[in-house]
């Protein structure tokens, strides 16, 4: 029997390897002779970089950049051979970075700063996931690292800040650097919000990110600001398409700024890892993630699992941390869901214990082998 193991994290109590590994100890003290491969799972945000580096024989490239608040942090990227590379914009321009959230002022000069690094390592494609910001700029600080300069209606230039966008009249396009036109850029984008209105950036992430309800109203003002000037001097207008209001804008930055393409994050690092090759051989395939719910639906990494493993015609398993209540929809693509936890349950409880849980559960999934 050969296992295939591919689930996301469990937020806050275990890693995606942890859950693979409690899988494994679980199964194993029940079957014997049986074979695994493992894929450390994400789906564009935290963690994807590892993710992919675990089955990618590459390296991490270390670096100095600014973080959402102007401090000079170390990150990393990585490196999958002499001309692709993958980061997270997180690890520059996350919400992590800052003890003070501020969602005025912070901006993506970090996430620009990687790729100016990663282009002037000759490199020529970059993936890169764009999951937990801390920033609502519409990639304008991202811009900024890259060359590009915002002016005033004086021709003075402009702080690439959140609060500054209403002042930008043009953009100064001569200082881009040269190699960004040699670069593909291939963006892991798993939410469908456009740029601005009441699904956009502001309105559905300005909160988590520190912003109160008048701060809302006057980011999405600054975000719909940014299109116009945009699409008035490049003939540009990417602020509906779908991923647009990701990372605070930061989709449409780097669809504008450039020409980057937007990608299922789950879908492109299945494709990278070679998971197709994983499971053409396999018995079944476990996945699963913290709390499933018909949410789950939209990029997370169960339902992408199971869609790529779709005309492999296996048996696919879902182990969670514990299941909402609407799971009628993303209940058909699995062929059986197993949670960890039942209601009532203590959340610090079954946190504590959520090792042990996973592999519990593994040991009750083996009844519908």
């Amino acid at each position: 029997m050969k296992i295939v193991i591919a689930s996301d994290s469990y937020k806050g109590s275990l890693s995606s390897f942890d859950v693979a590994k409690a899988i494994q100890e679980g199964i194993n003290e029940k079957i014997k002779d049986v074979t695994y491969d493992v894929f450390e799972m994400a789906d564009g945000g935290e963690g994807t970089v590892d993710a992919v580096l675990s089955k990618v024989n590459g390296r991490k490239i270390k670096l100095t950049v600014h973080n959402p608040l102007q401090q000079h942090i170390q990150t990393e990227y990585g490196l999958l051979n002499d001309t692709s590379a993958i980061m997270e914009m997180a690890s520059a321009s996350g919400l992590t970075l800052v003890d003070e959230k501020n969602p005025l002022i912070a901006n993506t000069i970090g996430t620009g700063e990687m790729i100016v690094h990663a282009i002037e390592q000759g490199i020529k494609t970059i993936y890169i996931g764009i999951g937990g910001s801390a920033t609502n700029d519409g990639g304008i600080g991202m811009a900024y690292a890259l060359g590009y300069r915002f002016l005033d209606c004086h021709h003075q230039e402009v702080e690439p800040l959140p609060c500054r966008i209403h002042d930008i009249c043009r953009i100064d396009t001569q200082n881009v650097h040269p190699l960004l036109k040699e670069c593909t850029i291939k963006v892991m984008c798993d939410v469908n919000n456009p740029l601005c209105g009441n699904k956009g950036a502001s309105f559905i992430y300005g909160p988590q990110k520190g912003a109160n309800e008048q701060d809302v109203l006057f980011l999405d003002q600054q975000l719909n600001h940014l299109s116009k000037v945009i699409h008035t001097q490049f003939n540009k207008d990417y602020s509906n398409i779908p991923g647009a209001g990701a990372a605070g804008g930061l989709g449409f930055g780097l669809l504008t700024f450039t020409n980057a393409s937007l990608h299922s994050g789950i879908d492109m690092i299945l494709e990278m890892t070679h998971f197709q090759d994983a499971i053409a051989d396999a018995t079944l395939i476990i996945t699963g993630e913290g709390r499933m719910d018909n949410q789950s639906l939209y990029g997370k990494v169960p339902y992408g699992v199971a869609m790529n493993a779709k005309e492999a015609n296996l048996p696919i398993f879902a182990i969670v941390g514990s299941l909402g209540d609407d799971i009628d929809e993303i209940s058909r693509y699995f062929s059986h869901i197993e949670p960890c936890v039942t209601p009532p349950f203590d959340l610090d409880d079954a946190i504590l214990h959520a090792y042990q849980n996973v592999k519990k559960a593994s040991q009750r999934l083996l009844a519908y082998f």
